[in-house]
């Protein structure tokens, strides 16, 4: 099955990027064949529905001090293969419970670059106006990804 887990907190601005684009795409998204899920900061449950056969999209809030509003992928395998941040299973994110198991996950972590993560209920003007063009990289993304895979 294609999954597609959207994780963030909406409530401190940039950081629920994820969540605003899969509530306002999610009718494309699952035409496209994807099972969606808004995990926001309940990554125990949203890992635990997982299986290894799935192929999963994972879509997050991403820092890196780029563009804010560029997108990056990345493989799942490839993040998965990267050093651990911590060796406890308290609060742990969804990629960390994935090594925590050593699941062999197949799919891809989209990275959406924010401007601003504070307390507040609304993405940063900067997003709100590349909103569009985000969801449709992100469609683009995942009608890419469904040309690469076989998955029911």
């Amino acid at each position: 099955m294609k999954k597609l887990i959207a994780v963030g907190n909406r409530f401190m601005t940039d950081d629920g990027i994820a969540i605003a684009v899969t509530e306002h795409m999610r009718d494309t998204m699952e035409e496209l064949g994807y099972d969606v899920t808004i995990c926001e900061t309940d990554d125990k449950s949203c890992f635990f529905s997982l299986n290894e056969d799935d192929f999963i999209v994972i879509l997050d809030a991403l820092y890196t001090n780029d563009t804010p509003g560029s997108i990056k992928t990345y493989e799942l395998s490839e993040v998965l293969s990267a050093p651990s941040c911590c060796g406890s299973q308290h609060e742990l994110s969804l990629i960390e419970l994935m090594k925590l198991y050593g699941r062999n996950y197949k799919g891809y972590l989209i990275g959406i670059e924010v401007a601003d993560v504070c307390y507040g209920e609304e993405i940063s003007p900067v997003l709100s106006q590349k909103f569009e063009n985000i969801c449709s990289a992100v469609e683009d993304l995942l009608a890419k990804f469904n040309s690469l895979i076989k998955v029911e």
